[in-house]
């Protein structure tokens, strides 16, 4: 199996440098909210790997909570140290979201009540659930949003876990539009007790398991396949 050792990855010290960048933005805008100051939730509209799709995201690694090997490859990470605009981005809704989640959520349902079109949201290019009542949200969003297709991935399996089990202890307690991709990390197991869909990353030389993803999203939207299918799929490493 190829591991970080063999195909390289981000240096300990690169990362050091982002995530102390990352939380000193966090703090200054949260420090902001704080002073009374709004911060409006950024949304982005789509790009060239999603597609036409809403998208709203969390600071990388620092709201990750099972990322210690992954993070090492973290492609939101690469957009962070190029663009000093996707680094305020995702501080601003980190600290909208740990200051104030339900303004952070009320602005994100404004925003799609207004969306005539592509009506398809992801949670998190980069971040992650956060805790329990987060994904409570996310859940009411799609509830909210019965004609999105709503879909993310997560590490944060016990906590998919624990909501599905407090509701039924049957997947299909998950709303029908909401697509919840457990994704798998080299050598980390993955507790899927009810079933879901995983996404995997296939390293150089390995074959991956299930539908290989084409890398734009909007050919899935089109034949309702891959991960806005439900269905198991997985990406070269990039």
């Amino acid at each position: 199996m190829a591991t970080k050792k063999t195909v390289g990855g981000y240096k300990p010290e690169t990362l050091k440098k982002i995530i102390s960048d990352l939380k000193r933005r966090t703090n200054s805008y949260v420090q902001e909210l704080k002073d009374g100051r709004k911060i409006k939730l950024v949304i982005s509209a789509g790009n060239r790997k999603i597609g036409r799709a809403m998208n709203v995201s969390l600071a990388p690694i620092i709201t990750c909570g099972n990322c210690k090997d992954c993070m090492f490859f973290c492609y939101d990470v690469k957009a962070c140290l190029q663009y000093e605009n996707v680094r305020n981005a995702r501080a601003k809704n980190t600290a909208l979201f740990m200051l104030d989640r339900f303004e952070f959520f009320r602005q994100l349902w404004e925003a799609m009540s207004k969306r005539r079109t592509n009506k398809f949201l992801r949670f998190h290019v980069s971040g992650e659930i956060m805790d329990y009542n987060h994904f409570e949200l996310i859940v009411e969003t799609a509830r909210r949003f019965p004609d999105f297709v709503v879909w993310t991935y997560t590490k944060m399996y016990h906590i998919v876990n624990e909501w599905i089990k407090n509701h039924g202890g049957n997947k299909d307690a998950v709303p029908k539009n909401l697509i919840v991709m457990f994704s798998e990390w080299h050598g980390i197991p993955i507790p899927n007790t009810y079933g879901l869909p995983e996404f995997s990353c296939a390293f150089p030389g390995e074959q991956g398991r299930g539908f290989h993803c084409p890398g734009n999203c909007d050919f899935c939207k089109e034949h309702n396949c891959g991960c806005v299918g439900g269905q198991s799929s997985y990406a070269d490493l990039h």
